[in-house]
């Protein structure tokens, strides 16, 4: 478990990195194109040990018993998951680098970023929770937590740093929220889903039931309960 513990630790400290003032220090003196070509390498090799280590730990025990309807209720929100992920993917998203442009628009807080700012990031999350839930392992909160605190800390970070030195920033923030659904409940967002894109749910779908058909031969594990 330590090989694992420190390639875990490791994925999420350097995935702080675009979060802290370290970043535009790096892009000051690579560019931007060759700190993009560099972290992306380093990033892919990090999953790469991140994924190794947690192949070849020791699974342990189950801290504690999975019932078989919590399997149903993670693919439901493995799909919501995947939607968030494939809505915030294709651009505009005004979270990835260069994305400060699409702030301009004034609907880019429509579709998919009425239900929260970081679609991707809160996707990536939903899908780590989820199975560090069913793993109930300390392997599994090593890996999936890895992603997951990744995903959520390294969001909020990011947005802390975005307020203070993109333009337009603090309004797009305005018009949305951090947490899911909450600019929705609050009245500041309006969610439709012509602005989202039914193309983007499309392939959500069918890469959500894709994957749930093929996981035990992908990964080895079955996604649902197996009938006796």
């Amino acid at each position: 478990m330590g090989a694992l513990t420190a390639a875990a630790s490791w994925f999420f400290l350097l995935h702080m990195l675009p979060s802290t003032p370290l970043r535009p220090r790096a892009v000051a003196i690579a560019g931007e194109g060759a700190y993009t070509a560099i972290f992306s390498i380093i990033s892919l090799i990090a999953i790469y040990w991140l994924w190794t280590q947690f192949n070849a730990a020791p699974y342990g025990d189950k801290l504690w018993l999975v019932p078989d309807w919590w399997r149903w209720a993670q693919a439901a929100l493995i799909l919501f998951s995947f939607i968030l992920m494939f809505g915030g993917l294709p651009p505009p998203n005004p979270s990835v680098p260069g994305g400060a442009e699409v702030l301009r628009n004034p609907r880019v807080a429509d579709g998919i970023f009425a239900i929260t700012r970081h679609p991707v990031m809160w996707g990536v999350a939903i899908w780590a929770i989820t199975h560090m839930i069913s793993q109930a392992t300390w392997r599994g909160f090593a890996f999936f937590g890895a992603f997951a605190a990744t995903a959520l800390i390294g969001s909020w970070l990011q947005q802390n740093r975005k307020r203070d030195t993109v333009p337009g920033w603090a309004d797009f923030a305005a018009k949305t929220s951090f947490w899911p659904f909450l600019a929705i409940l609050e009245g500041r967002a309006k969610f439709s889903l012509s602005a989202l894109g039914w193309w983007r749910i499309a392939i959500a779908v069918v890469a959500w039931a894709a994957i749930l058909h093929f996981h035990s031969w992908l990964f080895g594990a079955h996604p649902l309960p197996i009938s006796a």
